[in-house]
């Protein structure tokens, strides 16, 4: 069995992540899997990839991921492997094109990562969705709430199978342990608030950052990942007078470690198709407070405690009320850990390759 990967990049995001994860895992397996980028830039998950010895190949350095004629050079890709295993728009895009294109009969498999798509607003992309999800003979989603939206845009006669994305919990706690002394004496005597996630609109980090200002000063934020929106947050931390409180640490490849160090795992999304962070969080026994928003309050539940998106002071009175109340902090710790054996990525890897096997063996 030979499969292609496809992805837009490999920086800092759930889908990005979960590749870095999984691929060697299905390697492992027997599987034959490499990765293609359209865009190459170089990136943590990238240089992970390559450290186990996957082959990550890309159509460029820096393209812009969304110039169609990508589909051009996707075309070639798709006769040398049995099955395509696509992530995330506009890959989903120009890989259906480039078999229509090149009258491939390689077989595709998109996975459905988001629960909001800005092209349902226009109805021309609603339709053209409809025709490029045509080409994929599985589309799997990853929780409920994707799993509802992608059917309530495109219809319910597609082929679709809910499987939750997995997070490798052992290795999570492998990484937990390097927590060093040095980082921990940076951070004494201090309330760690930790969000992972990377700087994009979605993600809303601005309502963690204006949060503080309505926390005793022992509470601190920090941040892992990058974006375009990394600055706009910087600026806001400066605007409120908490910049001193606010820790932009980039792109790490050990969550496991920041994950120990904090005391509260925040995600601020204002939309979420999973919640991976959240995952981690619990796995590591740290409560989780996430906004209710579809997707991410499925996979917390009342694992965690649930705030209105945005609403920053709601948020900051969940964080004080689980700081200042050790049993409903254990509490809710110990139920996110339970909680987290569900999504164990042994789970996900199995389902993925009965997937494979069922669309491979179809005529």
């Amino acid at each position: 069995m030979k499969i292609l990967r496809v992805i837009n990049s490999l920086a800092m995001g759930g889908a990005e992540r979960s590749i870095a994860s999984n691929v060697p895992r299905h390697i492992e397996n027997g599987i034959e899997m490499d990765v293609l980028l359209l865009n190459g830039m170089d990136a943590i998950f990238k240089n992970e990839l390559l450290e186990n010895g996957v082959k990550v190949m890309e159509l460029g350095k820096f393209n812009d991921v969304y110039n169609p004629f990508l589909s051009l050079k996707l075309m070639k890709y798709l006769r040398k492997y049995d099955l395509v295993h696509v992530h995330l728009f506009p890959s989903l895009y120009w890989v259906a094109i480039a078999k229509l294109l090149s009258f491939s009969k390689t077989k595709l498999v998109f996975t459905e990562h988001s629960t909001t798509h800005r092209r349902a607003s226009w109805v021309l992309l609603q339709k053209i969705d409809r025709i490029i999800y045509r080409q994929y003979e599985m589309i799997i989603t990853i929780s409920e709430a994707a799993d509802t939206n992608l059917k309530k845009r495109i219809g319910t006669s597609y082929p679709t199978q809910l499987i939750y994305n997995g997070v490798d919990i052992e290795n999570l706690k492998e990484e937990a342990a390097a927590l060093n002394e040095e980082l921990e004496e940076r951070f004494k005597d201090k309330e760690v608030l930790l969000h992972v996630a990377g700087f994009r609109i979605e993600k809303d980090q601005d309502t963690l950052i204006r949060a503080l200002t309505h926390l005793p000063e022992n509470f601190v934020a920090i941040f892992i990942g990058d974006g375009d929106r990394m600055g706009i947050c910087k600026q806001l931390a400066m605007d409120l007078g908490v910049n001193h409180r606010v820790f932009f640490m980039g792109n790490q490849s050990n969550v496991g470690k920041w994950i120990a160090l904090s005391k509260i795992v925040v995600m601020s999304s204002h939309w979420e198709g999973f919640g991976r962070a959240a995952v981690e969080g619990m796995a590591l026994s740290k409560p989780v407070i996430a906004s209710n928003v579809s997707g991410l309050a499925q996979v917390v539940g009342d694992a965690g405690l649930l705030f209105e998106k945005g609403n920053e002071v709601e948020l900051s009175e969940h964080i004080l009320s689980i700081s200042n109340d050790h049993e409903k902090y254990q509490a809710l710790a110990q139920k996110g850990c339970l909680k987290a054996k569900d999504y164990d990525l042994k789970k996900m890897i199995q389902a993925y390759e009965k997937v494979y096997n069922q669309v491979i063996a179809k005529s």
